[in-house]
């Protein structure tokens, strides 16, 4: 297979751009030899593979790669991205605590209709990744999250006028299949800028905040604002979203691929034999690069990788538990302790102190885990120690946090001692997030928009069916045993991290995308070791 360039491998050896290379962009003339580089001054490496034919790819220390990007440009990228990512989390539970409002002005009834502008929005979330995982891979990360985040905006607009129940749930539905792309292709984003395991999970730590405390703050703001009506409560999120939608406009292309693709047109635009081609349209007859199979590549992962599978069932029940909450909640303390809506709303506030304190848990486990290596530590060899220890860890306390909520939830008992459970549910919410994404993007690298996107769908089908199922548990079951209902399913998952820390090695040997990229990262290897020419090109 032809090897993949962008990535911002180092080329050893290389030679500067020769002085007297023709600006004119025309081809490389026939006296340099098949095989030799030469370099366009530019920043991209010209490569003669034939007589009529010249692959383009990154120089090396080229500034047009992200990977070589300021860091000034890096961390604009980054925090731009950051806050679609939140603004997406935001608007998916945002509802929470107004839909009876909602309801009453638009004369609806009945525990089933409570729910739905959450679990539509959640249902977009299942249908927009399978549309922009491929197409950031394909026509590049810029315009799928401009565009998609731009009909988002629309959406939010649409449903702070919405003029009756019918259409709030369609701009609903609207919003989670827009808003499912920054979750989607973010992580990308990073990946295609950061190039070792310690940059790139830095990063990714914010990005997995983003997304999971995105959730815990709709809630918050909804209840605050809900005393000046619920429209108001979607104009704070257009607002918000506004901003950002500014952000992003500025926001450049990271994907290598695309931002080769386009210079190469570029190149033969004005060469009088077009003959340029980036490694993109070397692979383009190969099947496993057909937009087909490209559409379809979040669905196979799912099904075929088991890191994928088992690490999405983990987050997902973690991500279902949070929407869940968002109905148990009132139940539990408006019914049993009587607290308003905006009461209930400051609830929440635990939940989102235990995430906090989880990132920077994950931050201290990495420079333990940096300190080690420097030290020449043989366990940091293995990847899996890299990210899954903490995940064993969350596991346990989101178990915990499950039971302490559902036998300490009693009039009988102080409010405080329940609310105080989100400190530890939080915390093991967040560090499931982090820890097993970030596993999940080391191991896919290019592939992991896909990856990411399998993800989402997972945890969305949950998010949209768990709140679902509160009222029905906590009428028959009570609060007690509904909720411990839902800590048994969560001990079942604490095995999963350990299994992956022992045959995670194993499932990566087994997996035709690791070694694919293992395949390509050796084929580099061997090309960045060959020395570029300095004849006259």
């Amino acid at each position: 297979m032809a090897t993949e360039r962008c990535s911002g491998a180092p080329i050893k050896d290389y030679d500067p751009p020769d002085p007297s290379w023709n600006q004119s962009k025309e081809a490389i003339p026939s006296t340099v030899p098949v095989g030799k580089m030469a370099s366009d001054g530019q920043g991209y490496r010209l490569t003669r593979l034939g007589e009529d034919q010249i692959l383009v790819d990154f120089d090396h220390g080229s500034p047009q790669n992200p990977v070589n990007w300021s860091h000034a440009k890096k961390m604009y990228t980054v925090f731009t991205a950051l806050f679609l990512v939140l603004n997406s989390g935001i608007s998916s539970s945002l509802p929470s605590n107004v839909v009876p409002s909602i309801m009453q002005e638009f004369n609806v009834t009945g525990d089933s209709q409570k729910v739905l502008p959450t679990a539509v929005f959640l249902i977009g979330y299942v249908v927009g990744p399978l549309l922009f995982s491929p197409l950031s891979e394909t026509i590049g990360r810029k315009p799928v999250l401009l565009w998609s985040f731009t009909v988002f905006v629309l959406a939010t607009l649409g449903c702070a006028f919405a003029p009756n129940w019918p259409a709030m749930l369609i701009f609903r539905f609207i919003c989670g299949a827009m808003g499912s792309a920054p979750q989607t292709v973010v992580g990308g984003v990073y990946a295609d800028m950061f190039s070792t395991p310690r940059a790139r999970g830095r990063v990714m730590t914010f990005y997995m905040a983003a997304a999971s405390f995105g959730p815990i703050i709709g809630p918050i703001i909804s209840g605050c604002s809900s005393q000046y009506g619920w429209r108001w409560t979607f104009r704070i999120d257009l607002i918000l979203t506004g901003c950002s939608l500014l952000g992003s406009l500025f926001m450049p292309e990271t994907f290598g691929r695309v931002i080769l693709k386009k210079h190469v047109a570029m190149l033969n635009k004005s060469a009088s034999m077009p003959s340029y081609v980036s490694q993109q349209e070397l692979q383009s007859v190969a099947v496993d690069c057909s937009f087909a199979q490209t559409l379809t590549r979040p669905i196979t992962m799912m099904i075929f990788e088991p890191i994928i599978l088992f690490t999405g069932i983990h987050i997902s029940l973690a991500y279902g538990l949070i929407f869940f909450c968002f109905q148990a909640y009132p139940i539990i303390f408006e019914d049993t302790y009587g607290f308003s809506i905006q009461q209930t709303s400051l609830c929440y506030l635990p939940i989102g102190i235990g995430a906090a304190s989880s990132g920077l848990f994950s931050l201290y486990y990495d420079i333990i885990y940096e300190r080690a290596k420097a030290q020449g530590k043989k366990w940091t060899s293995v990847p899996e120690l890299r990210r899954l220890p903490i995940a064993c860890i969350g596991g346990p306390c989101l178990t915990i946090s499950l039971f302490w909520l559902g036998w300490t939830a009693n009039p009988q008992i102080y409010w405080l001692v329940p609310v105080l459970s989100g400190l530890l549910f939080g915390f093991g919410y967040q560090i499931i997030f982090i820890s097993l994404l970030t596993y999940v993007t080391d191991a896919y690298k290019i592939y992991s928009a896909s990856a990411l996107a399998a993800s989402v769908i997972m945890r969305s089908i949950l998010g949209a069916v768990f709140p679902l199922a509160a009222n029905p548990m906590y009428s028959t079951l009570g609060i007690g045993w509904g909720t411990s209902v839902l800590g048994f399913a969560s001990l079942a998952c604490v095995p999963i991290p350990l299994v992956f820390l022992y045959t995670g090695a194993w499932m990566r040997k087994k997996s035709s995308f690791c070694q694919r990229l293992l395949k390509e990262e050796i084929a580099k290897e061997v090309q960045v070791t060959q020395p570029a020419t300095k004849e006259e090109v």
